[in-house]
Order: structure tokens, then C-alpha cells, then sequence
């Protein structure tokens, strides 16, 4: 039962409330307060004045609200007038536009007083005219999602009917999986539905679904077996051969391979206690490439330093097993490559300057060590040679141009094509083929028609372009 200290309290609240600026709550206070005094029979004068003071505070506000709120009400009223003689062209947006004007006016009725009923009467009016242009929109939009409800139906047809047709046999997990998830985003594609139908579509779709679901969190689970297993043997994996270890653990791993999924949330986590359970062996083979890899390192030094030769080098790299693949394996390859091509380079060069020293030893009667063995006795035999056969020796010329592909001089293009027609027919005839010794026979023949009794600057001269064909033929 109401007292009058109870009432006293309510507006003590109220009076407190206004001072907070908390008005819609302090109005609530006194029109609680005044419907309370109503069941009293008789009010203290001091309590009554307190009580009429408080309903006069709460009408000022109301009359403070209403004249700063109403213009608000007018502008909306204006803008839902606009909208309704100038339609938005896409029905979306006109929508839209709409529901915002009508929260504005719900947030002027929650937080001022409630507009006139003249003025709510005018704007729910207009509102209803304002939706005229949409409702041609949500007619289709309905009509879509009563299509799409249809076709949801099917897909559900379709997954019983899957069940029915596969369930004394199931497909592997993999194949499962991806059948619900492509039936899942033809799911998707249909979509919204009427909101009457959300949830009995979704009760039916995943009550056909649940079957296979169920087949594959038993199936996961017995794959999550099997590999806990394997876990378990690799960790019993015990050999003092490293090598051995490992391939027993990737024959393991092979096993693994053909275990179906065991969920995605337990596959992760059992795929990594695998791979940890097999560390010990990778580390210990980390080592063993580790000490391989120094290995190279140290044969590239020696490589350098030609404190080793390659053949040495090649022997100790045949022996490393482990670092084929590696970049430091296949640098110093790179390197020995590089080594043997110079080799090949520095020979080449060797070569052509000892056939340049033939002439030398020619005209000093010395230094034969420094000319190729094959030419040593011709040379010693060529001192006593009376006079130079030039025609020879420009025979000899031409023929090795013609070898090294460069062009003679033109004074000697006649004698050249002679010489080529010569070669020609000795060639049709195989009377001579060519061979590795041609070069040495040709420059064999020069020294045999050369003296050093009439030595001079023509003999020169033709020495000088066969120097140029032994840098292109040796």
C-alpha cells in the first residue's frame, strides 16, 4: 500500500532526475508519482504543492520539447512530401530514404514528447504514400525468395537422395566432404527466402545433411586412430644408422598419406606430433649436411689454392651423400667447370704459341724444346734446305686459310680457287681425307720447303697469316 513518504521519495527521485538532465525519466517519475497520489485518500498541503510543482516542471519541458521537436516534425513531414513528387529511381534507395525519415521520428517520440495525434496522422499517411513506388520492388523480391525457397527444396531433395543411394557404401571422407561443401554454396546462391521460411529450410537442410555428417565424424575418428598409431611408431623407430631411420619414417609417412582426413581441427594438431616425433632424425641429419657442406667449403679453398687437383677433389665429392641439392654442392661444380674450361683455355693458348715458335726455331737454328715434337726433326732437316720454295710455302698458306676459313690476300685469290677446286676433287676421290694430322702436315710441309739461306720478308709474311689460322684451328 502507497504512503505519502513513498510519494514524497518518488519526487524527491524526479527532482534529482530533472537536475541530471535526465527528463524523460524524471516525467516518468512524476506521472508515477501523480497516479499513485490518486490512491490516497488524503495529501499533506506540503506534499501536494511538492507534487503540483513537479507536474508543472515536467509540462515546461514538455512545452520546451514540443517548441524545439515540432519544426523537427515539420522538416520531416517536408522531406517525406518531397520524396513522395520525386521519387528515388531505384526503389532500393527510395526504400531506404524512407525508413530513415520514420527513425528520425521515432527518435523525436523516444526523446521529446509524442507529436500531436493531427501530426501523426498527417505523417503516417504520407509515409503509406511514399511506399507506393516499392511495391512493385518487393513484390519481385518476394517473388525471388519464394523462387529461392523452391530451389532450397531441391537441394535438400537432392542430398536425401544422395544419402539413400550411398549410404550401404559411402564414398571415401575426401569425396563426402567436398560433395557438402559444393551443395553448401548452391545453398548460398539461393538466397534470401521469405522469413517465414529461414528457419524451417535450414531445420530440413541440415537434418539431410546430419547422415553424412555423421558417417564422417566416424570415419574422422577412426582415421585419428590410425594415425595416432603411426605417431607412436615412429617414436619407437630406433637405429644407430640415421639413414635408416629416416627411410623407415617416410615409409611411415607414405602410410600416413593414404589415412583419410581426421578432422580439420585434429589433423593439424596430429600431423605436427608426427613431424616432432621425427625431429631427432632431421636434426641429426642437419649434422651430418652441416659437416658435409664444411667439407666442400674446404675443397673450394683447395681448389684455389691447387694444393689439390680436380681428380682428388672429384673422388671426395663422390663420397657426400647428403648435400647433391645443396647450393654449395653445386658451386664448387660450378667452379671445377669454370677450373677445367680455363685449363682447356690456358692449353689451347700453350698450343698456339708453341706452332708460333715453329718460325722462331726456324731462324735462330735453337730453341726446338719450345715447338711441338712433331715439327723438331723437320726443322733440323730444313737447315740444310739451299733455297725456299715460295710457291710451296704459298701453297701451304692458302690451304690452311681455306682450313680456317680466312680470307687470302688478293693477290692469291687465283691460286686459291685452284687450290679448292684441287681439294674439292681430292675429297670427291677420298684420295685425302680430313683429318686431325691435316694441320700438322700442312705446317710439316711448310718447314720442309722453307731455308733460312734465303729467309726473308715474304717468308715472314706468309708465316704471319698461317699464325692467324692456328688461333682459329687449334
Amino acid at each position: 500500500m502507497e504512503t505519502s513518504q513513498d510519494l514524497f521519495k518518488d519526487l524527491e527521485i524526479a527532482e534529482k532526475l530533472f537536475s541530471d538532465g535526465s527528463i524523460k525519466n524524471a516525467q516518468k517519475k512524476v506521472r508515477n508519482a501523480y497516479n499513485k497520489s490518486k490512491h490516497l485518500k488524503k495529501l499533506p498541503n506540503k506534499l501536494r504543492h511538492k507534487l503540483n510543482a513537479a507536474i508543472n516542471k515536467s509540462r515546461y519541458y514538455d512545452e520546451i520539447s514540443s517548441f524545439a521537436t515540432n519544426p523537427k516534425r515539420d522538416q520531416l513531414i517536408t522531406k517525406i512530401k518531397d520524396l513522395i513528387s520525386n521519387p528515388l529511381e531505384n526503389p532500393k534507395k527510395h526504400a531506404h530514404e524512407i525508413n530513415d525519415i520514420q527513425g528520425q521520428w521515432q527518435l523525436l517520440d523516444i526523446s521529446s514528447k509524442a507529436a500531436s495525434k493531427s501530426q501523426w496522422i498527417e505523417f503516417n499517411e504520407l509515409s503509406n504514400k511514399a511506399w507506393e513506388p516499392c511495391k512493385e520492388y518487393f513484390d519481385e523480391i518476394k517473388e525471388i525468395k519464394v523462387k529461392n525457397a523452391k530451389e532450397r527444396e531441391k537441394i535438400i531433395d537432392q542430398i536425401n537422395q544422395y544419402v539413400i543411394s550411398n549410404q550401404k557404401k559411402w564414398p571415401p571422407v575426401k569425396d563426402l566432404i567436398t560433395y557438402l561443401r559444393n551443395m553448401f554454396q548452391n545453398w548460398q546462391r539461393f538466397a534470401p527466402v521469405l522469413d517465414k521460411d529461414i528457419n524451417k529450410l535450414k531445420t530440413k537442410y541440415y537434418d539431410a545433411r546430419k547422415p553424412i555428417n555423421e558417417y564422417i565424424l566416424k570415419q574422422e575418428n577412426i582415421n585419428k586412430e590410425k594415425k595416432e598409431v603411426l605417431i607412436n611408431k615412429v617414436n619407437e623407430i630406433e637405429d644407430d644408422d640415421n639413414e635408416r631411420c629416416i627411410s623407415k619414417y617416410n615409409e611411415l609417412k607414405n602410410e600416413w598419406q593414404k589415412i583419410g582426413p581426421a578432422g580439420r581441427k585434429n589433423d593439424t594438431k596430429l600431423w605436427d606430433k608426427f613431424n616432432k616425433s621425427a625431429d631427432r632424425f632431421f636434426v641429426q641429419k642437419k649434422q651430418v649436411i652441416e659437416n658435409e657442406i664444411q667439407i666442400i667449403n674446404n675443397l673450394r679453398s683447395e681448389l684455389k689454392s691447387a694444393s689439390k687437383t680436380v681428380n682428388q677433389i672429384l673422388n671426395e665429392l663422390k663420397a657426400l651423400k647428403n648435400t647433391k641439392n645443396t647450393k654449395e654442392f653445386k658451386d664448387i661444380n660450378k667452379e671445377i667447370k669454370t677450373h677445367n674450361e680455363n685449363i682447356l683455355i690456358n692449353q689451347k693458348k700453350e698450343k698456339i704459341a708453341s706452332y708460333g715458335n715453329v718460325y722462331t726455331a726456324l731462324m735462330k737454328k735453337s730453341e726446338l724444346e719450345t715447338v711441338p715434337n712433331i715439327f723438331q726433326s723437320d726443322i733440323e732437316k730444313s737447315f740444310k734446305n739451299k733455297k725456299s720454295d715460295i710457291k710451296e710455302l704459298t701453297n701451304a698458306c692458302i690451304k690452311l686459310e681455306i682450313q680456317a676459313n680466312i680470307d687470302s690476300d688478293k693477290d692469291d685469290q687465283e691460286l686459291r680457287k685452284v687450290i679448292q677446286l684441287e681439294l674439292l676433287k681430292d675429297k670427291f676421290n677420298k684420295k685425302n681425307k680430313k683429318s686431325s694430322n691435316e694441320l700438322n702436315a700442312i705446317v710439316s710441309h711448310f718447314i720442309n720447303n722453307f731455308s733460312l739461306k734465303d729467309a726473308g720478308g715474304e717468308q715472314e709474311k706468309l708465316w704471319a697469316r698461317m699464325n692467324k689460322c692456328f688461333e682459329v684451328l687449334i
